[in-house]
């Protein structure tokens, strides 16, 4: 039987699922990125896991990484949340040196088939996905059909305005929506407006609940954020439904 790699890249971590053709999950794998992970290191992990987890009958490899990428010639342009990572050349990479089809797109793109084909959008006409975690990302399947943009780059909700010159956002620009509502804009914002810095999003939203007013404050101006994205959408696409997902 045929079997796939699916490949998640995250700001946080690489994480991988070795399927066959029912879908069956047959191993998974797992590798640590952070903000300090450079083109070597990254293409190194990725290439790791193609090792471990290959096996006689792997037919194709799928990525999905945050964007913007260019999805017709296989390059991660950059990434908010890696920042040392531009222009990698990851399909011509892997396709060297393991003379395998890779397909490469979006995550939160690839987020939003899954959802149309398997999960919560199950058959939706007008589907949009919200990708909740490190950074915040989106997609839109209209009609059955994915909406890329130009080379793969469309539907970056996450990076819509919320407040003009508001905070900084780890793309460079200011006031976008995934300063304000992110694991990463959470951290930031808080490191920011209390002079602490917290090691993960676990512990700011344990803040939250023991009271803690800054993190409280943030939170709120968070989920403000996210539901004005909601309304934009619903303003401008007219969706059936928004999935929330996230890894």
């Amino acid at each position: 039987m045929k079997s796939f790699l699916g490949i998640d890249i995250g700001a946080g971590s690489i994480k991988a699922s070795l399927i066959d053709s029912n879908g069956n999950v047959l191993k998974s794998s797992f590798r640590k990125t952070g903000a300090e992970t450079n083109e070597k290191q990254f293409l190194d992990s990725i290439c790791d896991i193609v090792s471990e987890m290959k096996n006689s009958s792997l037919t194709a490899v799928g990525i999905g990484s945050p964007g913007p990428i260019d999805s017709e010639n296989g390059i991660l342009i950059e990434s908010a949340n890696l920042p040392l990572l531009k222009n990698v050349t990851l399909v011509s990479h892997l396709k060297e040196k393991f003379s395998i089809p890779v397909y490469y797109n979006n995550d939160a793109n690839l987020a939003a088939l899954g959802e149309y084909h398997f999960g919560l959008g199950k058959g939706s006409p007008n589907l949009v996905i919200l990708t909740l975690g490190t950074g915040l990302g989106g997609g839109w399947v209209y009609q059955g059909k994915l909406f890329n943009g130009y080379k793969g780059s469309g539907m970056e909700a996450g990076h819509v305005t919320y407040l003009p010159n508001g905070s900084l956002c780890g793309c460079g620009q200011r006031g976008c929506t995934e300063a304000y509502f992110s694991a990463s804009g959470f951290l930031n914002r808080y490191k920011e407006k209390a002079g602490e810095v917290l090691d993960s999003a676990e512990e700011f939203f344990e803040k939250t609940r023991k009271g803690d007013k800054t993190a409280s404050i943030l939170l709120n101006e968070g989920i403000d954020a996210l539901a004005q994205l909601c309304r934009n959408l619903i303003h401008t696409i007219n969706p059936e439904k928004i999935v929330f997902t996230g890894g």
